[in-house]
């Protein structure tokens, strides 16, 4: 257990908006990503011009939602976890909502 500041081990929390880059290695290159206001979200838009949203609701849990049919998942990781690994799941979550 850490005793002072100075000892608490190092993580770096990912933002919404560096989830959605990190899906776009797996989604492929007719997608395009956009930050949100206050890196709160992150945006997909695939080739269709159908928006994504990727954000953290109330309950600190991660969601998806397909903006113009208003279906949502949640997905049950932390902003300190793999990144590639949480990029792989929106990847086949998106699958799902479209």
């Amino acid at each position: 257990m850490a005793t002072s500041f100075y000892e608490q081990p190092e993580q770096h929390p990912h933002t919404p908006y560096d989830v959605v880059r990190a899906a776009l290695e797996f989604l492929g290159d007719q997608w395009g990503a956009l930050p949100g206001p206050w890196g709160t979200t992150g945006h997909l838009r695939s080739g269709d011009r159908i928006p994504f949203t990727v954000g953290v609701c109330e309950a600190g849990d991660l969601y998806i939602r397909n903006d113009a049919q208003g279906d949502s998942v949640h997905l049950p990781f932390t902003s300190t976890d793999d990144l590639p690994a949480i990029g792989q799941a929106i990847a086949e979550v998106v699958g799902a909502l479209y």
